[in-house]
């Protein structure tokens, strides 16, 4: 466990239990994931092109069910707001004030609603986390 958690400050995608202390979480910095790209299309919404897993699972997927290199993901206005607010920067709290700001929310129904979308993010490994400048989850 200890390795884990020392490898995370370097690795940010490395799969991490996220801490159980609200404010904790509200601490962390979400950083997207530098192996996926995105653009927006005339909505304005993004389009995410997922690279295809390089690894030994990865390979043997891509045979047996002939997954394409890359694969798109496209979110909706909010979801891309949140993307583009990930960029390692801002607080999960900043990110829940400027999303209640921008749609008129309460901050108690932003920040249920962005926490669970960043932890879907995280499981999908588009984001990881950053403690401060330097340090990584």
């Amino acid at each position: 466990m200890r390795i884990k958690h020392a490898a995370g400050r370097y690795l940010p995608f490395l799969k991490i239990a996220p801490p159980a202390d609200r404010d904790a979480v509200r601490r962390l910095r979400p950083l997207r994931n530098p192996a996926i790209d995105y653009a927006l299309n005339d909505a304005g919404e993004a389009i995410l092109s997922v690279p295809r897993r390089k690894d030994r699972f990865g390979k043997i997927m891509g045979v047996l069910v002939r997954a394409p290199e890359v694969r798109t993901v496209q979110l909706d206005e909010v979801g891309t707001f949140v993307w583009q607010l990930c960029d390692g920067t801002r607080t999960v709290e900043a990110i829940v004030k400027r999303t209640s700001e921008e749609y008129k929310m309460s901050r108690r129904e932003v920040e249920i609603s962005v926490t669970t979308y960043l932890q879907m993010l995280t499981e999908r490994r588009f984001v990881g986390f950053v403690q401060k400048a330097g340090k990584s989850t």
